[in-house]
């Protein structure tokens, strides 16, 4: 099956929030200022989504399989951000095959020098993604249970 990265639009998030199922979901996934329940309008302003930021990963079939962001935190640097992937598809290389073409948006349209991101410590797959991908761990916040990773590129 191929898949393909396209811009991602607010109807989207219907099919996304339906992977979040709680308000710790919610705060894994989106952060600590999402408030629940989330819903399409108010959750794609409070994540400052736009179709120039946020990213869809849909089969061949046109299933949503994942979504993520790519946002400026910094200067020279790109934040990753909100990366998710339809637990149906998980430990399948989907977060892989997303990471890798967000990474790539980032290289071609923004020319950075880093990227960036935070993920919660136990959500293991996604640390082990992010480092065989190159990111390393640069600082814990331990209030919010995550790591903050950077990868030079």
């Amino acid at each position: 099956m191929e898949y393909s990265l396209r811009s991602a639009t607010p109807n989207d998030l219907q099919t996304i929030l339906a992977w979040v199922e709680s308000p710790d979901q919610l705060k894994l996934w989106g952060g600590p200022f999402l408030t629940f329940p989330p819903n399409i309008e108010k959750t794609w302003h409070e994540i400052e989504a736009t179709h120039q930021n946020t990213f869809t990963l849909l089969s061949s079939s046109g299933c949503i399989v994942g979504f993520g962001q790519t946002l400026s935190r910094e200067p020279n640097a790109i934040h990753l951000g909100r990366i998710i992937v339809s637990p149906e598809f998980r430990g399948q290389g989907m977060g892989r095959l997303l990471c890798d073409n967000l990474i790539q948006i980032c290289i071609q349209r923004f020319h950075p020098s880093k990227l960036t991101l935070n993920v919660n410590q136990s959500n293991i797959p996604a640390v082990s993604l992010y480092k065989a991908l190159g990111f390393v761990i640069i600082s814990e916040n331990k209030e919010q249970n995550s790591y903050f990773m950077t990868l030079s590129v």
